[in-house]
Formats: structure tokens, sequence, C-alpha cells
């Protein structure tokens, strides 16, 4: 019968077995640990191409998206609306056709030609033609002798006034007192407000406000065809009044 053997601390061979053992143990808990690892590792991974095809296209999107924002400011006119009495015309071929312009480049000064008619008094008259069917005319605006503005037909429709100008611009009637032309200094400064507010709205330069007598010759508006200087003046008052605006509304 075999004897059991005492466990020796100083037997060599005991001693190296124990070693072996402590090895294997921490060997296979090294395994254990890095495969532990490795399934967590995938399993945070996209599980098929599909996944990480969207991911990376989502990716790109996000980066496309922000390379391309831009921030729109609204554009705010610094000059302000004068005080305008809105009167359109009814929608008849002979005063206010209804049609839209093609744009608007251009703002065209007039006088009436007939002397101490007031405002209301040429709107009325563009509003009977509908029934008088005799001619055709008619402007977006109507500045009095006292400098009350009157709007007969909205601006970017058409209204008779301009001729070949009128699919492409806004026409300003002024009234007068007497045959020379001449604006009143109330005509004179609603004029202006009037023209620097719509050159500032529709952002028509200096070059493209005009005389109906630069359109057809005709001697429209009298007094400041007949002198090129004052018109020239009325230009420089409209863009200096713009300007004056924009300093202020900064």
């Amino acid at each position: 019968m075999r004897k059991n053997r005492k466990r020796n601390p100083d037997d060599p061979y005991q001693n190296k077995r124990r070693i072996r053992i402590d090895h294997i143990i921490v060997w296979l808990l090294a395994i254990a640990l890095t495969a532990a690892a490795v399934w967590l590792l995938l399993d945070m991974l996209p599980k098929d191409d599909i996944d990480v095809d969207a991911l990376l296209n989502e990716t790109v999107s996000l980066e496309i998206e922000t390379e391309t924002e831009t921030v729109e400011t609204e554009y705010v006119n610094p000059v302000p609306r004068p005080d305008i009495d809105v009167q359109h015309l009814t929608v008849n071929e002979f005063s206010r056709p209804g049609e839209k312009t093609d744009a608007i480049n251009y703002i065209v000064i007039h006088y009436l030609g007939n002397p101490k008619t007031t405002a209301q008094q040429n709107h009325d008259y563009f509003e009977s033609l509908k029934d008088l069917q005799d001619v055709s005319m008619s402007a977006n605006f109507v500045v009095g002798i006292d400098g009350e503005i009157i709007e007969c037909v909205p601006p970017g429709e058409i209204a008779y006034a301009s001729n070949s100008m009128n699919h492409e611009s806004i026409s300003i009637e002024n009234c007068h007192l007497d045959d020379t032309g001449r604006f009143t200094e109330d005509t004179y400064e609603s004029c202006v407000k009037l023209a620097a507010y719509l050159a500032a709205e529709y952002q028509i330069d200096r070059d493209h406000i005009i005389r109906h007598y630069d359109v057809t010759g005709k001697l429209c508006p009298l007094f400041y065809v007949e002198h090129e200087d004052k018109w020239e003046e009325m230009k420089d008052d409209i863009m200096n009044y713009i300007e004056e605006c924009k300093q202020a509304a900064e």
C-alpha cells in the first residue's frame, strides 16, 4: 500500500508543479478577459454593411449641410414710406389693365399739363376712363399741389403713363399751378420723398430715375425739361435723402 507523501516546501519537484498550475490559471484568465473585450468591441460595431453605409452617408450629409448653411437677412428699406392715400382704380382696359410689369427698373417723373387740378380730380378722371372709353391714361401715383399723394395703380402693375417703359417702370404724375409746370414746394418735397422711397425699395440708382421726356422726347415734366439744372438738382435731392435715411438708420 502506497503511503501519502507529505508536502515538503523545500521539495523542488513540488514547487515546480505548483508554478505550472499558477501559470495555467493566469493564462486562462487572460484569454477569458481578451475574449470578453473582443466580444464587447464586436457588439458595438454595425451589424452589417448596410448599417456602415448608412452611418457614412449620414456623416457626409451632416458635413454638407454644415458647409452650405447660409444666414439670409431680410432687406429693410431705410427710407420711410410717405403718407400715401391708396385709391386703386377699378381694373379696366383704359386706365388699369391689371397686368404685372416685367420688372421695376425705372422711376419716371411726369407733370399733368393741366394747371390747378388736384390729385383727387386727376385720380377721378383716370377712374372715369373705364366708362368714357375714349383714351388710355393713368399713373401709379399722383402728387397734389399741397403735397398729398394718391396711389392709383399699385407698383408692379402697368399704368398707362410712360409709353414703351410702362412694362418696367413706376410713374409719378405731379400737379402744378401754372403753365410753367414748376412744382410747388409741397409737391416737390412729396415727389422727392416718394421717389426716394421707391428707389430704395426697388434698389433703383440715380441714372434710372428719368423724365417722360427721356422716353419719348415729350416736354414732360415741362419745367424740368426746360431747366436741366433743376432736374439734376431734383435727382441729387432724391439720392441725398436716401443717404440721410440710411445714416439715420445705422
